[in-house]
């Protein structure tokens, strides 16, 4: 058994990349982004506590156990590949499952993990002594409470009534204010929830959750990837100072560069290699097709890692570890930095007479897109910017769904142009600019109809446009990290349009508070994808956070004092709804940037958390990050019923601002008070 540090990338792979193989401290060069190389052993490399599996507690084989058992005769494999003379022939399953085993151990087995495998539990006993596991149980770390919690809560909140709260409205409260304080409530509380324990343990059994025994019943033949690579033919090459990239094996698809194989169409792959030793390649590739140039394979394979490669050398000289993580980043720089210079040349060559901007058709892989200059700039500008969004486009199209993309419209009068869009149907109302007085609208996708069939129209202000040419490579990244997210947010529409659809029956409160919240789950996803543009503008995202809160509560403010002329709440609680929809919409940007950063890579703004403690929001943030998360499943598979739960986040920012609502039949009161909840600050 491995035993508590369960390696993703198995030590017998990491062996071939020693510095030093007959020491037997074992130690290989870790490489991480922004650092030095640091010579290491491998037992701390590509480890995670419990990754895989905790111990068994009545010796049923876990996955853990299952992994190693295969991986015994696996080394013995992967010895003889770099044992092998270059060109020597490999048996084609063998090389597939080989690969396959080792690339899912990185990336499929931990989306599995990752979307909520629960660990086994100990002795009913230990429960008591470790808070975490126990908030797990109770429900604390998913998006709902346990079942036993909630009946508790509904006591509790009976025995309240008398004091003039109502039922419903304490029930919600202490729900979420269990979910939001997590473990340190559980930590100030076991006294309070002593009660529930014995409830709990009653069915602890039926409550442990063991996602492996799918996978350990899941035979390589039952696996796509084996059966498509043991249909080439694989063969073992001579390499110089190769190093292993964390995603463990690359391909290619046609003449494309290398990316970490499950990045990959599987029909479209012309290569799969994967390094064993620093002078061993294993190479598989369609059957009579020409050898691959391993000539830039370390470039390429560092690009292509998430967060660090090994080496059997220090690379510091080289500068690879600049290169983790940056493959599509460098793309699309180098393709801006093309079209500026192509776009000047012609330029000069003009003349003084230039031709008026036309819009341009662009086609790309089964679609095409237009771009057009609605009131300013020549022909020469607009083809300039359509090489941009052409390269932009064409960099993104392989890990984003972009074929409902209609086209661009760049314009001085942003809200003219907006308001003058032909959307494709006279019963579409016009566009405005919905932002809130604290903001300036750039950039926004209109929903239109081309020939009966459903697009997306991204209509951009002159400004930001102007700053994908900017020569200033700060002020052209930010440019581009907004149009990455724009084109970010209609891939999510266009993957999940089907599921947004999804009809729903929502009870009093979800119908009036749903709409608030409804976008947030897009702004996380697309600034998820887009973060390895611009690190950096997450600080942009922290202020329009603390921006949209200070202008929420100065509106609120004034809608309350005009209470007593109107006669009632309904205009607060409609601006409330509004401001409240900002603030989790810019959240949901931070949340996203947040957990699109490589991990371990800090960046300006990564401090929002502390500065919105004052407000009594630092740990709502954070629970409203989990459950962003929860919704996309393995293979960001939406999770529609989990979005339908995000409303409870509206009730809590509508709290911070002295509105308290609460479900009355089929209907919503609301009260509104200059009294702003804050939890309690526990230590």
């Amino acid at each position: 058994m491995a035993g508590k540090r369960q390696h993703y990338v198995p030590r017998l792979l990491q062996r071939g990349f020693l510095d030093d193989p007959s020491d037997e401290a074992e130690r290989t060069w870790l490489h991480r982004r922004g650092v030095d190389a640091k010579l290491v052993g491998i037992r701390d490399v590509g480890v995670e506590d419990w990754f895989y599996s905790r111990r068994s507690l009545d010796g049923t084989p876990t996955l853990d156990d299952a992994i190693t058992a295969i991986e015994r005769d696996l080394g013995t494999s992967v010895g003889a590949l770099r044992a092998s003379a270059p060109g020597s022939s490999i048996d084609a399953v063998e090389a597939a499952r080989t690969v396959v085993h080792l690339v899912m151990r990185t990336g499929h087995l931990r989306g599995v993990i990752s979307t909520g495998m629960t660990s086994l539990t100990n002795e009913i006993g230990s429960l008591f002594t470790d808070p975490m596991r126990l908030g797990a149980m109770i429900g604390l770390t998913g998006p709902a409470l346990a079942s036993v919690v909630l009946d508790t809560i509904r006591d509790k909140a009976a025995e309240l009534v008398p004091t003039g709260i109502p039922a419903a409205f304490s029930e919600r409260l202490m729900a979420f204010e269990l979910r939001e304080l997590g473990e340190r409530l559980v930590e100030q509380a076991v006294a309070m929830l002593g009660p529930i324990f014995p409830q709990l343990f009653s069915g602890l059994a039926g409550k442990v959750r063991d996602a492996h025994n799918s996978i350990l019943a899941t035979s390589p033949e039952s696996n796509g990837w084996v059966t498509a690579l043991a249909a080439f033919e694989w063969t073992v090459e001579a390499g110089v100072d190769l190093i292993l990239p964390d995603a463990v094996a690359l391909a290619r698809e046609d003449d494309g560069p290398l990316m970490p194989l499950l990045f990959t169409k599987a029909r479209d792959l012309r290569a799969v290699v994967m390094p064993v030793s620093p002078d061993r390649m294993l190479v598989g590739r369609p059957v009579g097709s020409a050898p691959i140039n391993l000539d830039r394979f370390n470039t390429q394979a560092a690009a292509s890692c998430e967060a660090f490669f090994i080496s059997a050398r220090p690379f510091n000289g080289d500068k690879l570890n600049a290169l983790i993580g940056s493959a599509l980043a460098n793309a699309i720089e180098n393709t801006i930095s093309t079209a500026i210079r192509e776009a000047e040349q012609v330029r000069t060559t003009a003349g003084l007479v230039i031709a008026p901007a036309k819009t341009h058709a662009i086609t790309q892989q089964g679609f095409s897109f237009s771009v057009r200059l609605a009131d300013f700039g020549d022909d020469v500008l607009a083809k300039e910017f359509a090489a941009v969004l052409d390269g932009v486009v064409g960099a993104l199209i392989p890990s984003l769904p972009l074929h409902e993309l209609d086209g661009f419209t760049l314009a001085v009068d942003y809200h003219d142009a907006l308001a003058a869009l032909d959307r494709g149907d006279p019963n579409l109302p016009r566009v405005t600019s919905r932002v809130l007085g604290y903001g300036l609208g750039v950039a926004s996708p209109v929903a239109v109809i081309r020939d009966g069939v459903r697009k997306k129209h991204l209509v951009v202000s002159a400004v930001l446009a102007e700053m994908w040419l900017s020569p200033d490579a700060d002020v052209r990244a930010a440019g581009l990290h907004t149009l990455v997210n724009m084109l970010a947010g209609i891939a999510h529409w266009t993957r999940y349009a089907a599921k947004q659809e999804t009809g729903f029956t929502p009870g009093a409160m979800e119908r009036e508070l749903h709409s608030a919240v409804a976008a947030a789950p897009a702004h996380y996803w697309s600034a998820r994808q887009a973060a390895f543009v611009k690190p950096d503008q997450g600080r942009v995202y922290a202020e329009l956070v603390l921006d949209s809160l200070d202008f929420a509560e100065r509106e609120i403010a004034k809608e309350r004092a005009r209470i007593p002329d109107k006669g009632g709440v309904g205009y607060t609680t409609m601006r409330a709804l509004e401001c409240v929809s900002a603030i989790l919409s810019h959240a949901a940007d931070w949340l996203g940037h947040h957990d699109g950063i490589a991990e371990g890579q800090t960046f300006a703004g990564i401090d929002l958390r502390a500065r919105l403690k004052a407000r009594g929001l630092d740990r709502w943030i954070e629970l409203f990050g989990r459950d962003l998360a929860a919704c996309y499943g393995p293979d960001d598979a939406l999770n529609f019923e989990l979005v339908t739960r995000l409303s409870p986040h509206v009730e809590r920012l509508f709290w911070s601002l002295g509105i308290y609502c609460w479900p009355e039949e089929n209907h919503v009161r609301c009260l509104v008070t200059d009294q702003f909840f804050l939890p309690p600050d526990l230590p």
